[in-house]
């Protein structure tokens, strides 16, 4: 990996270091944190989940999978973290490098606006987002790449298909613009009101036919109740299990990267960071029993 890109950190998520080379995983955090419209402290997201790791059981009952069982590798923090366009930049070269490695990468941001990165190292088909939001905004007070305008950026230039699961703060520019595209919004009240299986079967519909799946969940689509310490919360989220559901019902070998992102530490007393680092393990132990059923 390009040093120069990387800063190593002392607590890594899950305690996992060891050799790149031998790894299926490979972590790394994106500490961005400068387009925030309500609150700042993405940036000490990633150090705040990797400290929650640190006293979580890793033994997973919804997948039988523990901590051996997940050949991950934490590599550190992104560094060029100055400005929005540098850091996308940054991200895309450590994604690409990762990739080209032939492993899985995996982000913890940092605000949204990170994700805009990974999705330009991986071009994938297909990209499924767990926010409260869409995204989609041309512009948010004046700017056109941040954390509300990087789904709408990234289509523009991908042209990949795309689902959402869990909005419900929405604009009528956002929805005008999904509608106008063949963009597909499960809302948080859809999962509550029809279902677990129409949210899995929403998704999976999309999906059908392509071969690359991008993964990103904004802790936002958490109701606050359970993930208080967020950059914008919207009441009448979706729980921890009602996520996990979903990405059980839908994930497999076609996932080519995954992030979690857009926690604000400052704002509760641990608990977002506690549910992100468990959110974040489950999902890899997903992807991890999807690939040993093909071998």
């Amino acid at each position: 990996m390009n040093n120069k890109l990387l800063r190593a950190v002392s607590e890594p998520f899950f305690e996992k270091t060891g050799e790149l080379e031998s790894a299926v995983y490979v972590l790394f955090a994106a500490p961005l944190d400068k387009t925030a419209s309500y609150r700042s402290g993405s940036r000490l997201a990633p150090q705040a989940i990797r400290l929650a790791s640190r006293y979580m059981e890793s033994y997973s009952v919804r997948s039988g999978l523990d901590w051996e069982d997940l050949n991950l590798i934490d590599i550190g923090d992104a560094v060029g973290m100055a400005t929005v366009e540098g850091a996308v930049a940054d991200i895309q070269a450590i994604v690409e490098e990762i990739y080209k490695l032939g492993k899985t990468p995996v982000m913890i941001g940092g605000e949204h606006t990170v994700t805009f990165g990974a999705l330009r190292a991986l071009k994938p088909q297909a990209v499924v987002v767990f926010d409260a939001h869409l995204d989609l905004r041309n512009e948010l007070f004046e700017e056109k790449l941040c954390h509300g305008t990087y789904l709408r950026r990234a289509y523009e230039e991908l042209r990949f298909k795309l689902v959402v699961v869990a909005a419900r703060a929405l604009s009528h520019e956002e929805i005008d613009y999904a509608e106008l595209n063949g963009i597909i919004i499960v809302t948080a009240l859809d999962v509550k009101r029809k279902g677990i299986n129409y949210a899995v079967d929403s998704v999976k519909e999309a999906l059908q036919g392509v071969d690359s799946v991008y993964l990103s969940v904004d802790m936002d689509a958490i109701d606050p109740s359970e993930a208080p310490a967020v950059g914008n919360p919207s009441p009448e989220g979706i729980t921890t299990m009602q996520l996990l559901d979903i990405v059980n019902g839908f994930v497999d070998r076609r996932i080519v990267g995954v992030d979690v992102n857009e926690v604000s530490p400052a704002y509760d007393s641990g608990n977002t960071a506690v549910q992100s680092a468990y959110l974040l393990l489950e999902i890899l132990y997903n992807i991890e029993v999807a690939r040993r059923s093909l071998s």
